[in-house]
This record gives C-alpha cells, structure tokens and sequence, in this order.
C-alpha cells in the first residue's frame, strides 16, 4: 500500500507538469488519466511474450533433435533450460524469444563441441613466497638473507652481531677441496715459465732472427740486431704454397702489381738470388691468377650463366688446391727417396695450375666495367678459347676448356630449349636473346609483336656469335609451339626432350674431334647445333603450316582477296562496276550507301565458293554526289568506297593492316579504270557516231575517244595481265615453298611490294598515277560532252519522226552502214539517255563545241607525254622493275611520247 500511495503522488506530480492537464486537473477526465497512469506504473509488464508458448516452443525444438537423432544436442539444450529456470526473471520469456527468431537451422549448423569454449577455467591461487621458498628453499650463506640491525651500525663491540657482508676478491679465489682437505690459491693456476720451450718456439721461427739463451754468457750486445737469414728449399716452398693459396707470407715482399720478392735479409744457400728472382716471378703471375679467379668467385653472381661458372671455377679451385696439398706433402717428406728441390716443385706446380690459368686469362678479357655485365661473354671466350687450342692442337688445354664450355652452354640453352619445346618464357630467363613483346598484343599481330629478338644499343643481336644465326631459327620455333597452342593444338614434352638428347651430345662431338683433328671444332658444334634445331623447328614449323592450309583455309582466303580486290573473275567486277557506274550517271543521292553496296558485292561473289559474304562489308566516306557535272562524276569519287573482307586471325598475321590497304588500293585504281573503260564503250552508240560522223569536229571527239579507249585498255591490260596474274602466281609458288610463318610472311610481304611498285602506288610514283587519274577524268568529261550533244540531236524530233528519218538516212547509206532499228533501241536504252518530251522542237543547230575538244585534245596529248616519259626514265633508272612493259605497251599501240 505504501508503494502504491508513492506512485500515486508521483503521478499527481507527473500530471501537474503539463499546463493542459492541470487546468483541468479536478475533471473527471483528469482522473480517469490518472487511474491510467497508476495501472501503468504499478503494472509494468505488457505481455507483449507468452511464457507458456515459449517454453512450449522449447519443448518442441529439444524433442525434434531427439527425433532426428541428435541425442547429445537435446541434452545440452535440456540441461541449459534447467539451469535457467533456476536464475530466470521477467525478461527471461522475452530473451528466449529473441533468441528462438534468431536461430537459423539449429539442427544443422549448431556444434556441440562449441559449448566447451564457453566453460570457465578454474583459477589458479596466487603464488606466495611460502610457495616460493617450499619449491626453492634460499641459500643463506654467510647469512645472506639475514635481517640486519642498522640501529647498532659501526660499534665495535657488536661486531659478532653483524651480518657478514661478501668475500673479498682473494677470499672468493680460496676454495676449500673437501676431497683432500687442500686450499688452493689463484696463484695455483699459474705456471712457472719455461724458458726452454718458449727459445724451441721462437727457434722454430726460421723467417725471425735467432734469439738466444738469456743464460748464454757468450752472447754479444748485438745479438738481437737483424741479420742475413739463411733459408731451405723446404722452408721456402712451405711459403710458396702459402702465397698460392692466397695466404700470408712472411719471407714475400708482395707489391702492388701482385709480384713477390724475397726480402733482402733471406737468401738461399745454393740457389742464386737471381734464381730465386725469377722463380719468384713466375709464382707471383701464378698467384695473382688464382687470386684473381678467387675475387670473382666470391663477388656473387645475378644471371644463371656466371653462376655457373662461378660454381665450375670453384671446384676447379678446389681440385688445383688439392693437387698444391699432395705437392707440397711430396716436396717436404721426400716421398720416393727424393730431396726437395725449388725447380722441381716449380714444374709440378707449372703443370698442376696450367689448366686453370686458362679460366684467370679469360676471366681478365672481360670487361668488369660493363654495366649491366653481358652474361654471355663469358661464353664467347670460351668458345674462342676451344677454337685456338683445337687449331694449335694442344689437347689437354682443349679437353679442359671444353668440358667447362659444354657445362655453361648446357646452362645458357636451358631456357632456350624450354622455349622451342614449349612456347613459353619465364621471368627468370634473363639474358637471352628472345624476350617478350606487348601482353595484350591482338591475336592479329601476334607472330610480329608478341616474341621479339633482343638488340643491343648498337642494333646487334643480343646472343652470343656461334648462335646469331641459328637465333630466328629459334625464335621462331617458340613462336610457332606457342601459335599451334592457341589454334587448339601442342607438341608432346618427350619429342622435344628426345630430340635434344639425339642431336646434341657434348661427349660425341669431343670424340669426333679427337677422331679427326682435321675437323674443326666450329664446324663440328655447327653441325650438332643445327642439326638440334632444325629437328625441333621443322616440326613445329610443318605442324604449323599444316594448320593454317586445313583449319584456316590459307589458300582460299588469298583466293577470295583476288576475287573480291583484284578482279580475278572480270564477269564479276564488270557487273559491279556497271551497277556503281549507272547509280553515278543517274545522279542519285545515295548511290555510296553502305548496305546498298555491301549486298551488291555479296550478291556478285555468292557464286564464289572461297569468297565468305559475311565477313564482306563496304564502307563510304565524304560527301555523296547530288548531280551529274563533270567534277562529281570523276573517278576521284571512288576513293569514297572501302571494302573490308574479315580475316580470320591465322591469316590476318600473314595478310596484315598494311598488306590490305595495297590490296584497296588496287580494286580503287582496277574500278576506275574499268568505269572509264565502261563509259567510252556504252555512251557511243551507234546514232551517236553517225550524228558525230557527219561533223568534223565530231570526227575528231571520235578520234580522241578511240586514242582514250586504247590507252585505258592499255593500262588495264597491263595492271590484270601483266601485274596481277603473274605476282600472284609468283607468290602462290613461293607460299608452296614456304617452310614456316615467317617465310610465308615474307613472301606476302614481297608480293605486295612488287604490286605497290608496278601498280604505281608507291609514293615516287605519285606524279604518274594523278596524271593517269586526270585522263581518266578527261575521258569522262569527253563523254558528258558527246553524251550532252546527242541528247541535243535526239531532243529535236519525236521518237517516230526519229526512226523515219533514221531509216530514210539508211537507205541511202551505204549497205554495210546498214542496222536493226531494234538494235538502236536497244543501245540507246542501254546508255540510258533521257528522252526528250514528244512535240519538242527540232533544232539543227546542235553542234560539238569544237574549241573544248580541242582543249581536251590537248591535254590529253601533254598528259600521255608526261606517263610516258616518267615510266621510260623509271624502267632506264632500273628503279621499278616491269614498269618498262607498260612503256612498251604504250608505244606500241601509238601512245608513246613524240
């Protein structure tokens, strides 16, 4: 009752906060407020969670592990509810059921052994010092951990009392033996000087001066002064042997320049100084190239080459070494009843670093300054070193140089002979000739871009000499494992592994030169190198070359570029061009439209099997024409069509950018000449030479049209005949030959050259081809004009008042004069005149300008001039081969200057 009065006060308070409330604190709705706000307070829990749909959810989940057979699970979650119902509390229900919609798929994703984590480790008691001291009892010696009374510090008679500090330092060096009951002292550990012993030491010391006996009475004042030393051959070659082994010596004076000198004070019994001297020397040069193979060995190499060698070096070091050790264990026992003599021990010792004195020269002809060093130098002196000693014949100079050449070639070639076996590099194949072009090249270019040879600042390759060339050879054996891979095809591992095994044996080829002393070694390795390479390259290369004529249809893609660029079938580019040139003559709009084109040639070429429709499209560029003036109809208008044929990426690394741009080129240049030729053979019909027979000026438009119809078939015969079909079947012969990619690149390549260069497309030819384009120009000015004149004619009479006249003109002409009237219809709907309106008026007055006739006459002549005499200085100069035959053509048909 008290906590309700409470919360009844306090609700009153609560209500007089609100001045809406309190002004009507005393009505009825005030209190019905305020019973609300009681039974609120003193009834906190709303009942939002059921408890007894809880525990009964929980019932269900433990006995649905039970059913599943999850005995341990149901176990756990019984005993975890038990232990909550004796710790629960209002908010329990509403926990679990946060819990129960947060669980997903307890059944199967709920781990048991988790539940261990959660259990709390027992703690452990805190360590004391009575711990301490039961598992560590202290040492109280000398009542080190005594309690010390500081109040009766420094009385004399309380001295007993006082805890003993530490041992002195003599104290602590006095150690009692419980075994014999003796003390021993530090001075025990001492021994007493031998004198005798220490004068054997410095006796033994033969390089110092004697010292003697301090108890010799005999001895001077000046006994310790230096004198003249009197040495050995044994105690000399016991330095000798320190000197070679890169040690120091005590009786060498060693310069700057690395040669050595007996110091002044030792001398040798029977051996004359100057002897000695130039024995002296000859070491000297011995232990400075040891010494220099010793440097390098311990600088550290970068590139796998020098390391081998470096390792080689070393255990060539290793074994001189060993044979110094036996050497010297001969010389200095006597070994076989001998005495040791200096001559003697300089000849075993001449003999036993002749060999590895050659690795130390070779060592100094490289160039230390390079930076970066080149790895293979190493290997051209090699090689260079094999080649002299088999010409001089020095055999075991070349045996030992030989195995040490073959060792790091092995090395060299190693990623060489994982390249041609399997296509690919690896980033640690540094300094070799080949290395990797553009990653994300086209699949179109990636015979030229993505493997590429290694040049040097001076453009030389970057390879060793006896490899440069066998090195395209190489290189494109890689290329072709790697373009066979992506075309769906490899070579097998073992082949390339057995083939290197057959051909490249260093052992047969020792023997062989052994054999023969007469073959040369370069001609020897050569043979071995070659012979291992062509095996791997014609394999890939004949695999390759197999691909591309049976997966890629080489020879009927270049078949289809002949169709569709070169005019190989002229049935076919006739009715392409007449269909190009009505769309122009008539003046429309859209006669460049891109679909409109592209069906027709894909329309034309369905008949040609090689020829593929759908990877045939034309594009246009520039203006479209609107009209039929002179200017927009000229051939220069052409250059506005592109065709473009789709190749497959095979071929398109063959036939590349470049090589189609020429083959562009040429249908522009075969498409306007075959317009020209098509527009002075069908816009003169028949009517219209007899209307122009009759006028003298149009006897002389019928002579130029004929001198213009002649050099037209002139210049096309040539370009089909005498260029195009004999290049193409010079190159179809070639490609047949061709053994791998390169080569048919390059016969491609040269092909289009020798198209680019006869054509007259090449860039000092220009002159030529825009005089050439400008009679072809004139030639169609010449037909609008005689095309104008006899539309005149034909304007004048209707068409039955035309035929009569005709007829009346035939019967009177001469009998061979004589023709149908349904031909003549024919030709003139063939040409595609306008007819005149009927009831037009006749006008006799139409003529052929003759002063424009004459203008075109004479700029036809000066343009002829103008061909002719740069083709004959082209074919004199010698700079454009066949050009000459198109000279003679036109010379021949009475085209030629003067």
């Amino acid at each position: 009752m008290a906590q309700r009065a409470q919360v009844h006060d306090l609700a009153k308070e609560l209500i007089s906060c609100f001045p809406i409330l309190a002004s009507t604190n005393e009505s009825r709705n005030s209190n019905s407020l305020r019973d609300h706000i009681l039974q609120t307070l003193l009834d906190p829990e709303p009942g939002i969670t059921n408890p007894f749909e809880i525990s009964a959810r929980l019932e269900g989940l433990e006995e649905k592990f039970s059913v599943l057979n999850n005995d341990e699970l149901a176990n756990a979650l019984r005993e975890r509810l038990d232990q909550l119902s004796t710790r629960a509390n209002r908010w329990t229900p509403e926990i679990l059921s946060l819990l129960l919609n947060l669980s997903d798929h307890p059944l199967e994703k709920t781990k048991v052994d988790a539940l261990d984590r959660l259990s709390v480790a027992p703690e452990s008691p805190p360590l004391t010092w009575s711990d301490i001291f039961a598992a560590d009892p202290p040492d109280n010696h000398n009542g080190l951990w005594d309690d010390v009374d500081f109040a009766r510090d420094g009385s004399d008679e309380d001295a007993d009392s006082i805890v003993r500090v530490s041992p002195t330092f003599d104290d602590a060096l006095m150690t009692s033996n419980e075994e014999d009951g003796t003390a021993r002292d530090l001075h025990d550990l001492f021994l007493p000087a031998d004198e005798d012993g220490l004068y054997d030491v410095l006796k033994a010391q033969f390089w110092e001066q004697k010292i003697p006996r301090a108890t010799d009475s005999t001895s001077s004042d000046n006994s310790h002064e230096k004198a003249t030393i009197i040495l050995t051959e044994s105690q000399v070659i016991r330095e000798v042997d320190f000197v070679l082994r890169g040690l120091p010596s005590t009786i060498f004076k060693q310069h700057f320049d690395r040669t050595l000198d007996l110091f002044p004070r030792y001398q040798l019994k029977h051996v004359s100084p100057t002897k000695v001297s130039e024995l002296s020397r000859g070491w000297s040069v011995i232990a400075a190239e040891l010494a220099r193979l010793r440097e390098w060995k311990n600088q550290g190499q970068q590139y796998p080459l020098l390391q081998t060698f470096e390792a080689i070096m070393a255990e060539k070091l290793t074994a001189v070494e060993h044979t110094l050790t036996q050497i010297q264990l001969q010389c200095l026992t006597s070994q076989g009843g001998s005495t040791a003599s200096l001559l003697c021990y300089d000849d075993m010792i001449q003999n036993a670093t002749r060999s590895i004195r050659q690795l130390a020269s070779i060592l100094g002809d490289l160039h230390p300054k390079e930076d970066p060093p080149i790895p293979f130098g190493i290997l051209e002196l090699l090689y260079d070193r094999v080649c002299t000693g088999h010409t001089i014949g020095d055999t075991d100079a070349l045996n030992y140089v030989i195995g040490v050449f073959f060792q790091c070639l092995q090395t060299y070639l190693k990623p060489l002979k994982s390249w041609m076996a399997h296509g690919e590099l690896s980033k640690f194949d540094q300094g070799i000739f080949i290395q990797d072009g553009e990653p994300n090249v086209s699949l179109t270019e990636l015979w030229a871009r993505r493997h590429l040879l290694v040049l040097d600042e001076s453009g030389q390759l970057y390879a060793p000499r006896f490899l440069r060339l066998a090195a395209k050879s190489i290189l494109n054996t890689g290329k072709s494992v790697h373009f066979l891979r992506l075309l769906g095809h490899s070579q097998p591992e073992s082949d390339a592994e057995e083939q290197w095994t057959a051909h490249f044996d260093s052992k047969q080829i020792c023997v062989d030169i052994s054999a023969n002393p007469l073959y040369s070694f370069p001609e020897r390795f050569d043979k071995a190198l070659n012979e291992w390479i062509i095996s791997s390259y014609h394999s890939s290369s004949a695999m390759l070359r197999q691909q591309l004529d049976m997966q890629c249809g080489l020879a009927e893609v270049l078949d289809a570029l002949e169709y569709v660029y070169l005019f190989r079938n002229g049935a076919l580019s006739s009715e392409i061009v007449s269909v190009i040139a009505a769309r122009l003559d008539r003046g429309n709009v859209d006669w460049s439209d891109e679909f409109v084109l592209t069906d027709l040639l894909r329309s034309v070429f369905a008949v040609v099997s090689c020829v593929d429709n759908e990877s045939m499209t034309v594009r246009t560029s520039g203006a479209s024409i609107c009209g039929r003036s002179s200017q927009q109809l000229s051939v220069n208008n052409l250059h506005s069509i592109h065709v473009k044929y789709l190749l497959p990426w095979p071929i398109a690394n063959i036939v590349n950018k470049s090589a189609m741009r020429t083959y562009q080129r040429v249908f522009i240049l075969l498409l306007q000449l075959q317009r020209a030729k098509q527009a002075l053979e069908r816009r003169f019909p028949r009517d219209l030479m007899r209307q122009l027979m009759k006028d003298p000026v149009g006897v002389s438009a019928i002579a130029l049209r004929h001198r213009m119809l002649s050099f037209v078939n002139t210049v096309f015969s040539y370009m089909v005949d005498v260029v195009l079909s004999v290049a193409s079947f010079d190159m179809r012969r070639k490609i047949a030959e061709s053994r791998d990619l390169d080569e048919l690149i390059e016969t491609h390549q040269a092909y289009i050259a020798r198209l680019n260069e006869q054509c007259l497309l090449s860039q000092d030819r220009t002159q030529v081809m825009q005089a050439i384009t400008s009679v072809l120009d004139l030639l169609i000015l010449l037909t609008v004009e005689c095309t104008r004149y006899g539309s005149q004619v034909i304007s004048t009479v209707g068409a039955q008042s035309m035929r009569a006249h005709l007829m009346d003109q035939r019967s009177l002409s001469r009998r061979f004069q004589g023709a149908d009237v349904s031909d003549h219809d024919d030709n003139n709907s063939e040409v595609g005149l306008d007819h005149p309106p009927p009831g037009s008026s006749i006008t006799r007055s139409a003529v052929l300008p003759g002063l424009k006739l004459k203008t075109m006459h004479d700029t036809f002549q000066q343009l002829l001039g103008f061909i002719s005499v740069s083709l004959r200085s082209a074919s004199k100069g010698g700079n454009a081969q066949g050009v000459e035959i198109l000279t003679d053509m036109l010379a021949v048909g009475g085209l030629g200057y003067g």
